[in-house]
């Protein structure tokens, strides 16, 4: 007589939570909503300011602060982000290393991921128990293994991982393989390490140009322009402003005032792409750059 096949237990599936901590995109989430909150609020500010039914702060001050507040948590996040991932970097060819030790052993690659995730790996024990837990709850070691690089999100993971699911699904000798792709991310991290040095000091260089400028121009507002807009010279810079009517210093100070945080704006783009290829660094340079700006003309200028 033929036996009854017992029917498979059904696995249960992670639900959206779930889905988005396992992937990472629950901080992220999180993060976008607090800086479209503070933005928003801020641009409110600023127009009820320039609509004049806000009697109090100035409406550029208002539309600084939500540049202010959207790059600096953004650029919180991002850079602990990145930090984060610079250690992960660090210790996933050791984590590699051990797979391919358990792979000699005997075991699968299923069993060898989740005894990794018993392990300790520093920062990235949570990571490895993520991966854990997806295939635990039914999904697919290929499909754990690119959430894991889709969070990272770095060069040589994604590489390492293309190499290990390829190797996994052709079924050649994975450890091997995985020997193989564990230092080439230790070389990738290495070339990483020095690029990054070496364009270090074009972000002092930039750092260094954009305070000259705020020095050259806070002495051109204390020292000169005063002199300049007097009796003697308002003639001359009712020429150079293009108006008919006298040009006060307050109005000189706002064109150098936004000049400024221009200038400020557009380094720390360039300061984010030298430091590492990518305009999302560019936000913490954004916030640390515009802030100064602001800050010197308020303390020192009073605008």
């Amino acid at each position: 007589m033929f036996q009854k096949k017992e029917p498979k237990p059904k696995t249960k599936k992670p639900g959206f939570v779930q889905n988005l901590m396992l992937t990472g995109q629950m901080t992220r989430l999180i993060v976008y909503i607090v800086t479209i909150i503070l933005v928003t609020v801020f641009m409110i500010l600023a127009v009820l300011s320039l609509l004049g039914i806000l009697g109090f702060g100035s409406y550029f001050d208002y539309f600084v602060f939500a540049l202010l507040s959207g790059t600096g948590v953004f650029g919180m996040y991002e850079w602990m982000r990145v930090r984060r991932i610079a250690h992960i970097d660090d210790i996933f060819p050791d984590f590699v290393r051990d797979l391919a030790e358990s792979r000699r052993a005997g075991m699968t690659f299923t069993k060898a991921i989740l005894f990794a995730s018993r392990g300790n790996y520093g920062i990235l024990t949570p990571e490895i128990q993520k991966i854990s837990q997806q295939v635990s709850w039914g999904g697919s070691v290929t499909d754990a293994l690119r959430s894991f690089a889709m969070r990272v999100n770095t060069k040589s993971i994604r590489r390492t991982i293309s190499l290990i699911i390829e190797a996994s699904n052709s079924g050649g000798n994975v450890a091997d393989v995985l020997d193989v792709a564990a230092n080439d991310a230790r070389e990738i991290k290495m070339l990483e390490a020095e690029r990054r040095t070496n364009m270090q000091s074009y972000v002092v260089v930039i750092y260094v140009g954009m305070f000259v400028f705020l020095a050259i121009v806070i002495i051109l507002l204390k020292s000169f322009i005063p002199a300049m807009v007097g009796t003697e010279g308002s003639e001359g810079m009712q020429g150079i402003m293009g108006g008919s009517g006298g040009t006060s210093q307050a109005d000189i100070t706002n064109v150098f005032y936004l000049a400024c945080l221009i200038q400020s704006f557009g380094s720390a783009l360039v300061a984010g792409v030298f430091e590492d290829g990518k305009f999302s660094s560019s936000v913490k340079h954004i916030f640390i750059m515009v802030f100064v700006s602001w800050l010197l003309f308020k303390l020192v200028l009073g605008v």
